[in-house]
């Protein structure tokens, strides 16, 4: 059987689930998994994508490589997603501000040419 295919039975031993029931949970067809372990094949890319997905507290490099721990290391994760979130905040806020900076500037032109509009018809009215 080849790594990831290994690995994944292990996933599935340590969640407590059967191979059937964790072709359930990434929506495969009864024996995608079990088959392949059994022909000692591959599987789509998109199986071991659904099981990153589904379990998310494996790390893929352990999955694909068997390098590395098996589980995440959380303290390391956790970081990362809060320093995109501000990121990600001052960026909208950034974006946002200058929207409406550019709106107000648009308002101005859109007064002015309004007012000259105004004043070309009163003088066309007045010929």
């Amino acid at each position: 059987m080849n790594t990831i295919l290994k690995n994944i039975k292990h996933i599935a031993d340590n969640e407590g689930v059967s191979i059937t029931k964790l072709e359930q949970i990434i929506g495969a067809s009864k024996g995608v998994l079990s088959r392949a372990m059994a022909n000692n094949s591959d599987i789509q890319a998109k199986w071991v994508l659904k099981v990153v997905e589904n379990y998310p507290k494996y790390s893929c490099d352990w999955l694909l490589k068997s390098k590395g721990l098996m589980i995440k290391d959380e303290s390391v994760e956790n970081i990362q997603p809060q320093i995109k979130d501000q990121e990600s905040e001052l960026t909208y806020k950034t974006l946002a501000e200058s929207r409406k900076e550019t709106i107000e500037s648009l308002q101005k032109i859109v007064f002015h040419l309004e007012k000259q509009i105004t004043l070309y018809e009163n003088q066309q009215n007045n010929m």
